[in-house]
């Protein structure tokens, strides 16, 4: 990357939708290293009463007026996913690091044009993968990383979003749009976690299976996949937007040589003496509160790398490539109906 930047950081909000208006655009007013001066959206009138809302002196309804016209460091970019490969481009051809909502994009193709053009400009582009940043998960990778527990063998997780309760953006049913449905949505946040979580090991296999329980879209929205990784471990993942359940469940199980952990509620315990030992760290348990915490986190990591307070950018582009390639390996499986082996970098046809 480039010099680092001086505070304030000077950044502008692609989209006003509701993920930037309940998260994005008032932490970013928080925080006193930023200085918020531009939004953009294509509903105009949306993005001045945004704008007025939090003081933000520039408003605009095409990201290319904003980037001409504005002094900006950084952009974030809270759009659908079909806009994320342009946007970028825009922002990183201008120079200005940016910050991409996850997924980085619809697909593996797009995620690598938008890595390509960040190194052809020296220019930083974080991935939101706010679990990363959850206070419980973070204990839990330094636990992992000092071999307290041995080495993990088994992740199995659950992520089902009720029936009665769950509602997407309209956007995220289309695949034109989204790119893919509950396993791009979700299946990449399990992905990504268990990954960064074991010290990034290679794929070596998939296989993974749908039930469709909505059978108006065209994107998936329940699915269960194995994954294997270079290190033997395994990966059980089931996911689903509009289960049968009453309310949403989300539970993790990490089980290891010498003890095993779980998230939600989060747990670990090693073995000692032939039995086991609760060595579970503090940390808040309320959901809302990791959840808000762990977004707070991770804009301020971002923003922290920018003016050099951070010696290593946590959810880059090119981290977030090789989930993309995992998840397309994953929809391959699915469309072949059969486990997919990797080969190097490539899977085996």
């Amino acid at each position: 990357m480039r010099d680092k930047l001086s505070a304030p950081v000077r950044v502008g909000v692609v989209g006003c939708g509701g993920a930037s208006q309940i998260i994005h655009l008032p932490i970013l007013s928080r925080n006193p290293k930023v200085e918020l001066r531009a939004v953009c959206d294509i509903d105009i009138r949306k993005a001045s009463v945004i704008a007025n809302r939090f003081s933000i002196p520039h408003v605009f309804g095409e990201i290319e007026e904003m980037v001409s016209h504005v002094e900006l460091d950084a952009v974030f970019i809270v759009t659908p996913n079909n806009m994320h490969l342009p946007m970028s481009l825009i922002a990183l051809r201008e120079g200005l690091h940016v910050f991409i909502e996850r997924p980085a994009a619809r697909n593996a193709a797009e995620t690598r044009r938008i890595a390509r053009t960040a190194d052809e400009h020296d220019c930083s582009v974080m991935v939101g993968m706010n679990s990363r940043f959850r206070e419980d998960i973070r204990q839990l990778k330094d636990i992992i990383a000092r071999k307290t527990l041995g080495d993990v063998f088994l992740i199995k997780s659950d992520w089902l979003q009720a029936k009665f309760i769950a509602s997407k953006q309209p956007w995220w049913l289309s695949k034109r749009i989204a790119g893919g449905g509950v396993l791009l949505d979700l299946g990449s946040q399990l992905i990504d976690t268990s990954w960064w979580l074991t010290g990034r090991p290679r794929l070596e296999s998939v296989k993974a299976i749908s039930q469709q329980i909505n059978p108006d879209i065209d994107v998936d929205d329940c699915c269960c996949f194995l994954m294997t990784f270079s290190n033997k471990l395994k990966l059980a993942c089931h996911i689903s937007w509009y289960f049968p359940i009453r309310s949403d469940r989300f539970h993790a199980e990490i089980y290891a040589q010498h003890g095993y952990s779980t998230l939600n509620p989060y747990r670990v315990e090693t073995t000692w003496r032939d039995k086991f030992k609760d060595i579970t760290p503090s940390a808040p348990t309320d959901g809302r509160t990791l959840f808000n915490l762990a977004y707070e986190s991770e804009i301020s990591h971002f923003i922290n790398y920018l003016l050099g307070d951070e010696p290593e950018l946590n959810s880059d582009i090119h981290e977030a490539l090789q989930v993309m390639e995992m998840l397309e390996l994953t929809y391959q499986s699915l469309e072949k109906g059969k486990e997919i082996i990797v080969n190097g970098t490539q899977a085996k046809k």
